[in-house]
């Protein structure tokens, strides 16, 4: 059976001039069913893509993620947090080549809207006032205003192991909106809030938090944990002030945590 694919926005968040729109693609039947005879339909799962709207700030990519841009945009890589000049960029190739992740960020300065590639991933939308946001491996898309894009070195895993390989992930800072990519629907995510607070997590489900939270990964009870998860009874804690990405149905989805 052939499909026509039909968008709808699913959601948009703006902040000052910036804003982001999520669309929804739904596919339905190319041709109408016969008359009197019952057709059970199974769908194509849904698609969606992010739109970002660039007035006068700027936008980041993640390498890839671009589709098409309409407007008055100038494309540009930059070297996500290796730093300027030779020394910047061989560090940056290092670490680059040690963790998987991209060396270039795609920075689109102007006017105009940037559409990414289709993912059957959902998008989370959210934002950021004078604050930094550490992501996940591999969830970051986007983001618009104010908002530079560095590396954060996370040494909780390697102290815990006794190694001195840290862990990088991408690091936002500044003011502006923010899209992060996962399996999990942005209606199963819970925002938490610590003040002063101490959270401790089993498994890998903590998509984002802000610089306010120190992460670090501690030895645990498996009898009391569960922690069998990650093998040597280990679990993410998260001490101080500020807010997290937690999603607890991440293991629903066929996701090993």
């Amino acid at each position: 059976m052939e499909w026509t694919w039909t968008a709808a926005v699913e959601r948009e968040l703006a902040f000052g001039s910036a804003r982001m729109e999520v669309l929804e693609y739904t596919a339905s039947p190319l041709e109408k069913p016969l008359s009197g005879f019952h057709q059970s339909l199974s769908r194509p799962p849904r698609s969606r893509q992010l739109a970002v709207h660039v007035a006068g700030g700027e936008a980041t990519l993640e390498p890839g993620a671009l589709q098409y841009l309409r407007g008055d945009l100038e494309m540009q890589a930059t070297n996500a947090g290796g730093g300027s000049g030779l020394g910047g960029f061989l560090r940056g190739a290092v670490t680059a080549a040690a963790t998987g992740e991209g060396l270039y960020k795609t920075a689109y300065r102007g006017q105009g809207v940037i559409y990414t590639e289709p993912t059957r991933q959902h998008l989370l939308l959210g934002q950021l006032e004078d604050d930094t946001l550490i992501v996940d491996d591999g969830a970051f898309v986007a983001c618009v205003g104010n908002l530079t894009v560095g590396r954060h070195v996370n040494h909780g895993f390697a102290n815990a192991v006794g190694s001195g390989e840290g862990r990088v992930q991408p690091k936002l800072s500044g003011s502006g909106l923010f899209a992060l990519q996962s399996p999990v629907p942005p209606e199963e995510f819970q925002v938490l809030e610590l003040r002063g607070d101490t959270l401790k997590v089993d498994g890998n489900l903590v998509v984002a938090y802000t610089g306010g939270l120190q992460m670090s990964v501690e030895r645990s009870s498996r009898g009391l944990l569960g922690s069998a998860k990650t093998g040597e009874g280990f679990v993410q804690v998260y001490r101080g002030s500020g807010h997290l990405w937690l999603a607890p149905t991440l293991p629903l989805h066929g996701v090993q945590v």
